[in-house]
Parts: C-alpha cells; sequence; structure tokens
C-alpha cells in the first residue's frame, strides 16, 4: 500500500460523519501509512461499528485486513464497500489489486473496469492503466494458469470418470 493510494483515500470522507468516526478514519489512514495494521484494524473496525455505511470505512478495513494478510475480509470488505457505493474508485480498486496480488486475474480485471468506470481524475485513470500494465507484463513472463471459468471438455470428464474406475477397481481388486 503506497502512501499516494492513502492520502487518496483520506479525501473522500463524507463530511456528514460525525467527529468521532472521522476521527477513527483519519487514525486508520494514519496507522496504515506508518505500517502499523494492526492498530489500524482496531481504528477501522471501530468506525465501521460507528458509521456501517461508510464505503471508504469499509475501504481501509480492506486495506488493513490485506496488509495483514487477512484475505478473505479484506475481500469482503471490498466487496462490502462496493455494494453500498457502487460509483466508488477505491473499493473497485483495491478489489482489483488484491485479485492481481493473488494471481486471479480474470476477477482483477472485471474490478479494474469498474475502478476505470469509477475514475474521476487522470490520477486514478494512471494508477488502473499502471496495474493492468503490471498485471500483463506478470503474464507474459510468468506460467501459464488455468482461468477454471470454462466447463471441462467431454473428453476431459470420460478421461477423469476412466481414471476414476481404474482406480476403484484396482482397489477392490486388491482388498479381495
Amino acid at each position: 500500500m503506497d502512501a499516494e493510494n492513502i492520502l487518496s483515500l483520506e479525501r473522500v470522507p463524507d463530511s456528514r460523519l460525525p467527529g468521532t468516526a472521522l476521527d477513527l478514519f483519519r487514525a486508520g489512514i494514519e496507522h496504515l501509512s506508518c505500517g502499523d495494521a494492526g492498530q489500524a484494524l482496531k481504528s477501522f473496525k471501530r468506525l465501521v461499528e460507528i458509521e456501517p455505511r461508510f464505503a471508504n470505512g469499509h475501504v481501509g478495513l480492506g486495506i488493513a485486513y490485506a496488509v495483514d494478510y487477512e484475505i478473505y475480509p479484506a475481500i469482503d470488505h471490498f466487496e462490502t464497500a462496493a455494494a453500498i457505493e457502487p460509483r466508488n474508485f477505491f473499493a473497485h480498486f483495491k478489489l482489483g489489486q488484491l485479485y492481481f496480488k493473488l494471481r486471479v486475474p480474470q476477477k482483477g480485471y472485471d474490478a479494474m473496469a469498474r475502478a476505470l468506470d469509477c475514475a474521476t481524475t487522470l490520477n486514478e485513470r494512471r494508477l488502473v492503466a499502471q496495474l493492468i500494465r503490471e498485471e500483463k507484463q506478470r503474464e507474459r513472463n510468468g506460467l501459464a494458469r488455468p482461468w477454471w471459468t470454462r466447463p471441462f471438455s467431454m473428453g476431459a470428464l470420460l478421461a477423469g470418470a476412466g481414471l476414476l474406475a481404474g482406480i476403484l477397481v484396482a482397489l477392490f481388486t486388491h482388498i479381495h
């Protein structure tokens, strides 16, 4: 998590939030920028308890979870933020960034397309373009990975069933 993204997140707080919630949001941002994910988690958890409909609170909590290597809660909070505020750039951007890091490229590209649709500044468009470029480069230099989105072919299913039948026959003949 780079400071530029954290500070960009800070520019979006809702002025209708009570002072306590804004203080927790700012404290969470400060803890993240200092690399203290544990304290950031505490601040953002308390924030979303107070203001569960504050999308950027969920984004901050998702970032803190991701930094703390708690992937599933991070994904959940990015998705919650996007559900609360579908036009929230950072909800989609951070979700896409996390999917790219997890090597789930199709979900990453989908989230980045939504982020690009929500981008309101040139800098936000650049951030998306940069991450997509980096992912394309990683794909060119890495091993081919299965997409797991296409169904198996009939031949593959028959081969798998035949292999399973052979194993079962071998087990039953060995037992008797």
